[in-house]
């Protein structure tokens, strides 16, 4: 089990925080009128892994210059720099039948234990973020239970500048039951794959 310690870390963008040593949440980082794209920032903090939990056409899309922006920054051609969608529709959680918690926490664990820095976003950095967030918490042991999860994020969340107009990390109901109760999901999601001989 993993001691949740909360990171002292700067941030690599305002509306970012540091979930653990190799994990960012972060606000959308890409906006193409910013006059030092905050991809680079990112890149420059080490983040080599990219989950952006926004849907299609939500947003600009920004996959494409990751490389180019790697370059710029100094990153040599050869390190290995990844991109993931896992399209979580805003203010919501994901289907119940959908895999695709279990498909961002895999990705989650790969980083870490590979020691490489990913950051998860989806448009604000709030809800959709948060909830994967406290998720990973409970994952990976860091904290006894969702309600353990979701203080830790409020802890966190009151480092990041748009924490005056959004007060709330994950932002909806739905989205700190679906934290609180994700340990039991695991669970659910373990025991449909046993099979008794």
């Amino acid at each position: 089990m993993n001691a949740l310690t909360l990171s002292t870390q700067s941030q690599p963008i305002p509306n970012s925080y540091w979930a653990t040593p190799y994990l960012c949440a972060s606000e959308y980082p890409y906006c193409p009128d910013h006059p030092i794209p905050q991809l680079d920032k990112l890149l420059k903090a080490g983040i080599r892994t990219f989950v952006d939990l926004t849907e299609e056409g939500e947003l600009l899309p920004y996959d494409h210059l990751l490389r180019s922006r790697a370059r710029v920054v100094g990153i040599p051609d050869d390190e290995v720099i990844t991109y993931h969608r896992f399209a979580i529709r805003d203010r919501c959680i994901p289907p119940k039948e959908s895999p695709i918690m279990k498909e961002i926490m895999s990705v989650l664990e790969e980083c870490e234990l590979a020691q490489t820095k990913a950051v998860v976003h989806c448009r604000g950095g709030i809800g959709r973020t948060g909830t994967v967030i406290g998720c990973w918490f409970v994952q990976s042991g860091r904290v006894h239970n969702g309600d353990g999860a979701l203080q830790a994020i409020k802890t966190l969340w009151k480092r990041v500048a748009k924490c005056k107009r959004y007060p709330h990390s994950p932002e909806t109901g739905p989205q700190c039951d679906f934290v609180r109760h994700f340990a039991d999901i695991l669970i659910t999601s373990i025991l449909s794959h046993v099979v008794v001989i």
